[in-house]
């Protein structure tokens, strides 16, 4: 099924399996220097549920053409740029403007205070998008 360019197969696939690596580097690798195990993990049902759903609704404009087509380099590499933009957009909008400005007391923990919580949440959104670049196959242009 495609959609405006968009593998939509495709897209479901490497939007979950890189929200479950996302999980699962941070539950590997939880108290590595300090960093990682910031995710409360399956015993939290709902969490699980709502971040792999985000983890594909996120990769949305990933796949977009207008998007995909202008990121630099191959799939993985495409995909680890788009996780930086994605952390920086979660980092300004989110962290910055919700938890600092707005004083939204569950996102102030990662206002820009800490920076054992910038560096995690930098690679985790990283490796996120290596893995979604890594899987997701875009529509050939003669089929699109």
């Amino acid at each position: 099924m495609a959609i405006k360019g968009i593998n939509f197969k495709s897209l479901l696939v490497a939007g979950l399996v890189a929200g479950w690596m996302m999980y699962f580097i941070d539950h590997w690798f939880a108290g590595f220097i300090g960093l990682f195990g910031i995710f409360p993990g399956p015993s939290n049902w709902g969490w699980m549920l709502t971040h792999h759903v985000e983890s594909v609704i996120f990769a949305i404009p990933f796949a977009w053409p207008a998007m995909y087509n202008k990121l630099p380099g191959s799939g993985w590499f495409k995909g680890a740029v788009y996780g930086f933009l994605w952390w920086l957009v979660f980092l300004v909008i989110v962290a910055l403007i919700a938890g600092s400005l707005l004083g939204a007391k569950p996102i102030a923990g990662y206002a820009p205070t800490s920076f054992v919580l910038i560096v995690n949440g930098f690679l985790l959104h990283v490796f996120w998008g290596f893995f979604l670049g890594a899987l997701y196959n875009p529509l050939d242009e003669a089929a699109a």
